[in-house]
């Protein structure tokens, strides 16, 4: 019990203030008493010096009289003085005229040695007495202090000072004692007392009630270990519920719809379910007691092993693997692990899941993000990115390469007389040309239509030698396109025009080189097409273009000149069930301009984020307005688009938030359209604003899916409700087309994920048949309606049904 009551918190508190009192006691003490010292040092002196300077006078006037009488009476009066122990009165000639002395015991006392040992001085003083008239010497006053007298008192004052001043620092470390004690050590061993029976009784009333940090404390472990207890109730119940069933984990294990091995920490297959034995395709016999590794293409044993020390039993281990089975067929799976414990023992209970089907929706929509789907090149995604990689790596290392902009110059005629078929031949007969012709290491890409792009990396150490390969290049190109073409009996004739572009140059971004080949493909045209011409930077009539249109826009807005206008959305029975919203501008000499011709020019230059919210306030004013006449039932969404510069503002929640309370409109009846690039781009910042509009209702629909970095994880994980299918995969879309397969994809991707899917520029009746075959019931386009202003779209959608 001693050897507890030592650990306790109030022995040590106890015995800690006790300590540092009487150390902090010594300590000021000794320092008042050094102090003290000093002071008396300095008062004896003081003291013996005016003793002196009083019969000094007297003293001189009896040595010049040679009055022994009044010597006599000097020397007597001067040891009657406790502190003095004896006075000499000597004449001139150093004669004693008169002597005292006063009887001095030596006590041998413990206060005399201190004192004495401490309180060291000078005893004898001697001071020198004029004569008049002297000849022969120097009368003095000799004087001896009692030593014995001034130790010994100075000695006793200190050690009282020093015993009282440590009594003062106990009593007040006893005073602070009882105040901790009272306030603090008490009510923890109360608290103590009342934990450990908490175990034996139920319902014990509380130790300490106060309203300060110990009662919070209480009050907060009692709180959880109410808590506690009601789990462990809850958990015991369960365990008696699960123990049963004798068979409840081999039931749990038979009706997982995963493979489920448990294996041993060294890899061995202990037990396993019955969708394991028909993943591997063997018998439960011949896989029970082989090593896991047997059926993994990316793991050893050893590596297995490894990965098994790895697993803790509170968190589950993720990894992907290729497995193969008892034929030798190898698929992809993704397996989950954790470690158990059973009988004492370590176990490994894995789970595997055949996620092939998942792979090559990944791998399609891998393809569709960077490669064109009609005649495999890069797409102009890809083609940015190898250019911006091959700019950076020339700048560092001065070398110099050349991008080749191509446009075919009568595609439109045989495309439209000949039909879509022929032309998307034409096509990919046209790019095995320029795969053939270009050298190794560069890139051909198609951007879309009759454009095709070659990137040629390295290919001089200077601008001019750079430009004598292209040129070389490029009439072996002009030369191979003029040949005839041989397609489903057609013999076809067409040439091709080139824009050429050396970089780099001032430290041009690809989009700048793009640019230029652009700009240089439009001088090859306006000068007679079939030939090549190299950017001329004082030839720049669509640049000068790009900058009236970007001046033009800063005073849109002021003047009025942007107007909204609908296209409605429409569903397979031709019942209109939302509208897009699109921006026009209504130039005043150049009358209606397409977004697409300003668009761009608006992100570039960031006047998108004034417009954008242009284009919320407007749709918001014009819903509003339409809910106030009659809005028809069955159109109960407004699709709305958002730039990403828009998007990421930090304000732009706030905004959406304050314009539906505004305009008093519910959430359900907004859907606003994002680009896939911004999500990859800003996944979590993107992630948390949706979210946060959704619990208003707003709906989110991906803007033109396919044409960007397609990735199943935002899909997934994403607040997303509608993927809209971009008119590319739509246009001249019949069901034996390769776009058809692609199609089916999007879709079949949407369905499992609980997306719905809009099919945009559906145009013809063929190709709403075929996406309603496909799977697709909703749609936008001209088949249905061209975009109309307000007033026309209001009186368009009053119908119940859009005919087609």
């Amino acid at each position: 019990m001693g050897f507890e009551f030592r650990h306790r918190i109030a022995f040590k508190q106890a015995r800690t203030v006790l300590l540092i009192s009487l150390v902090l006691g010594l300590l000021s003490t000794s320092i008042q008493i050094f102090l003290d010292l000093r002071q008396e040092k300095i008062s004896y002196l003081a003291g013996i010096e005016r003793v002196i300077a009083l019969y000094k006078k007297t003293a001189e006037r009896a040595i010049y009289n040679l009055n022994y009488v009044k010597a006599s009476e000097i020397t007597a009066t001067l040891i009657s003085h406790p502190e003095i122990s004896e006075a000499t009165l000597v004449d001139d000639f150093g004669d004693p005229l008169s002597h005292d002395k006063q009887e001095i015991s030596s006590p041998n006392t413990f206060f005399y040695k201190l004192g004495n040992y401490f309180f060291q001085f000078n005893t004898h003083y001697e001071s020198i007495l004029k004569i008049d008239n002297s000849q022969t010497g120097a009368a003095k006053l000799i004087i001896e202090l009692d030593s014995t007298y001034i130790t010994h008192n100075f000695a006793l004052r200190a050690f009282i000072g020093l015993v009282f001043g440590l009594l003062y620092n106990v009593l007040l470390a006893c005073v602070f004692l009882f105040f901790f004690y009272r306030y603090l050590s008490r009510p923890i061993l109360d608290i103590v007392k009342w934990v450990d029976q908490l175990n034996t009784h139920n319902n014990l009333p509380l130790p300490y009630k106060g309203r300060d940090e110990i009662g919070d404390l209480v009050a907060s472990f009692s709180k959880l270990w109410d808590e506690r207890r009601q789990v462990t109730d809850r958990l015991n119940n369960t365990i008696s519920k699960l123990s049963k069933s004798k068979n409840f984990s081999r039931t749990l294990m038979e009706n997982a719809g995963d493979a489920m091995f448990l294996c041993a920490p060294d890899g061995t297959i202990i037990d396993l379910n019955h969708q394991a034995v028909e993943t591997l395709k063997s018998d439960k016999e011949h896989i029970l007691g082989s090593k896991l590794s047997v059926y993994s293409q990316n793991y050893s044993e050893n590596d297995l092993v490894d990965l098994f020390l790895s697993i803790d039993e509170k968190h589950v281990c993720t990894f992907e693997d290729i497995q193969i089975d008892m034929h030798k067929k190898v698929f992809p799976i993704e397996a989950r692990g954790i470690r158990i414990k059973q009988n004492d023992k370590d176990y490994i209970l894995i789970s595997a899941r055949d996620i092939s089907a998942r792979k090559e929706s990944e791998k399609q929509i891998f393809e569709l993000a960077f490669f064109d789907t009609l005649t495999g090149l890069a797409n102009r995604r890809l083609f940015t990115d190898r250019l911006s990689s091959v700019i950076t790596h020339h700048q560092v290392h001065d070398i110099h390469g050349a991008v080749l902009y191509m446009d075919l110059d009568r595609f439109k005629t045989i495309n439209d007389s000949l039909g879509h078929s022929i032309g998307d031949k034409l096509l990919c007969a046209v790019s095995q040309r320029l795969t053939a012709i270009a050298p190794v290491g560069t890139t051909c890409a198609r951007f879309g239509g009759d454009e095709f792009v070659i990137l040629l990396p390295e290919i001089g150490p200077t601008v001019v030698s750079s430009a004598e390969v292209a040129v070389h290049i490029s009439k072996k190109i002009i030369d191979a396109i003029a040949a005839p073409f041989e397609i489903e009996g057609h013999t076809l004739y067409c040439t091709i025009s080139i824009g050429i572009a050396v970089f780099p140059e001032k430290e041009l971004s690809a989009i700048d080189i793009l640019r230029h080949a652009d700009i240089a493909l439009y001088r090859t045209k306006a000068m007679g097409k079939n030939g090549f011409q190299f950017y001329d930077p004082e030839v720049q009539s669509s640049a000068q273009e790009r900058l009236l249109i970007e001046k033009g826009l800063h005073k849109a807005l002021d003047k009025g000149e942007f107007q909204l206008w609908f296209q409605p959305q429409v569903k397979s029975d031709g019942s209109v069930f939302g509208a897009e919203v699109l921006l026009r501008w209504m130039h005043p000499e150049k009358g209606v301009i397409s977004p697409d011709d300003f668009i761009q020019i608006a992100e570039e230059s960031g006047q998108i984020i004034e417009m954008g919210q242009w284009v919320l306030n407007e749709s918001f004013n014009q819903l509003a307005q339409w809910r106030e006449r009659g809005f028809p039932e069955g159109c109960r969404r407004l699709a709305i688009n958002i730039s990403p510069l828009q998007f990421m503002q930090v304000d732009f929640v706030g905004r959406v938030l304050k314009l539906l309370t505004d305009y008093q409109i519910p959430g359900e009846l907004i859907e606003l359209e994002i680009t896939e690039n911004m999500l990859l781009n800003n996944f979590d910042i993107a992630s948390n604003k949706m979210r946060i509009l959704k619990q208003r209702g707003i709906s989110f629909a991906i803007d033109d899916f396919g044409t960007g970095y397609s990735s199943l994880k935002y899909l997934r994980y994403m607040p997303l409700d509608i993927l809209k299918i971009d008119r590319s995969f739509v246009t001249n879309l019949r069901p034996s087309s390769e776009e058809a397969a692609i199609v089916e994809v999007i879709i079949a991707t949407a369905d499992r994920l609980g997306l719905a899917v809009v099919a945009e520029g559906v145009e013809t009746v063929e190709e709403r048949d075929t996406l309603i075959e496909l799977g697709c019931h909703r749609f936008q386009g001209y088949l249905y309606s061209k975009p109309l202003p307000a007033a026309q779209f209001y009186e368009l959608i009053s119908e119940t049904r859009l005919s087609v």
